[in-house]
């Protein structure tokens, strides 16, 4: 079989590409693909720029809405005010984690991180929603004790303040949403600030309800409504990021399913050591050994194979880097993965 070697250059979306042909000490011949689409790389480059930039505006506008969340609930002493702010600086983390990620596409792989730095937005993911668990542990303590012993409110504030954060978010979800069908990060976004929105009306109700009642108690239901909110929020970040440093099959894409894509593909006979993991929310990758059927001997063939796996996967499952080992001998397998003797 021949013996290839080719290199691409990396691209803005972290993808790297080749293809390794090699034969092994026991003279099996094996070719270790490494293969992706190199098409339209400008157009990528300009697109993500422009995604970039669009987070970026979204990222400082959000944080003007949070100064003028926190603003409110100081001058106007309402909870929900304040518990709204702690729901903000949610937004505020995941606009900046989703435009940092943004930024690390650009970022060539070194020597010493050969992935890159996709990790530390991880990192700080998960610190950052622990520290918001205890945040929201804090605001539902408060807003218990404000239930029981209300406190007089400043409604005029409590309605204007959430206001003007409804109109900046608005603002931010119109320049954003053009985006938000191919850009997982930006969709993502988008359902946090029309979360916000939701909240931010709820809030303009119960000031008004307080300004024509003077119920001040309505401001701690509220706050007890959206605290947990925060909670759960951060929750799911964490889970999120516990997977992701677990290195486990990202929660969007069925494991079977991508099996099952990889056997339909002609000349496939079976595979096995099928591995799916991510390096961030959007840089997914996979690796597999795959036998070919006993007619497959040309290394063009070969070549076909793994080609059409890859486009399978990017197409599907936006699995965006692979690495594939064809094999014309299956490996020592138990429960489908190979047996590391070493382990």
């Amino acid at each position: 079989m021949d013996n290839i070697i080719r290199y691409y250059d990396d691209n803005e979306d972290g993808v790297h590409r080749g293809i390794y042909n090699h034969s092994d000490s026991r003279n099996h011949n094996r070719d270790y693909v490494h293969n992706h689409d190199h098409g339209h790389s400008s157009n990528l480059f300009t697109e993500t720029f422009q995604t970039e930039k669009k987070l970026k505006l979204a990222f400082l506008l959000t944080l003007v809405i949070l100064a003028v969340e926190f603003t409110g609930a100081v001058l106007s002493k309402s909870m929900a005010l304040y518990s709204e702010s702690g729901h903000v600086l949610v937004d505020v983390s995941s606009l900046f984690l989703a435009w940092f990620a943004q930024i690390q596409v650009r970022k060539s792989p070194s020597e010493k991180n050969t992935y890159g730095y996709h990790r530390i937005g991880i990192l700080a993911a998960l610190l950052n929603s622990l520290l918001l668990l205890v945040l929201s542990a804090i605001l539902i303590y408060e807003s218990y004790l404000r239930l029981m012993h209300p406190q007089k409110i400043n409604s005029g504030i409590m309605i204007i303040f959430p206001m003007i954060s409804l109109i900046i978010n608005g603002f931010i979800g119109f320049k954003i949403h053009g985006e938000m069908h191919h850009n997982l990060n930006i969709k993502s976004s988008f359902f946090h600030i029309l979360g916000d929105s939701l909240v931010s009306l709820s809030i303009i109700a119960g000031g008004i309800i307080i300004y024509f009642t003077g119920y001040y108690y309505i401001d701690s239901i509220i706050s007890l409504l959206i605290s947990p909110l925060l909670a759960i929020g951060a929750f799911s970040v964490i889970n999120e990021t516990i997977n992701i440093l677990l290195e486990g099959v990202p929660k969007e894409i069925d494991f079977t399913q991508v099996k099952e894509e990889i056997l339909k593909t002609p000349g496939v006979k079976n595979i096995h050591d099928l591995h799916i993991w991510s390096m961030s929310k959007s840089f997914k990758l996979m690796s597999v050994h795959v036998l070919v059927e006993p007619t497959v001997v040309k290394s063009s063939d070969i070549c076909c194979i793994i080609n059409n796996i890859q486009d399978v996967m990017e197409e599907k499952f936006n699995i965006n880097h692979t690495v594939i080992q064809p094999e014309l001998s299956a490996c020592d397998t138990a429960n489908g993965f190979c047996i590391h003797k070493n382990l």
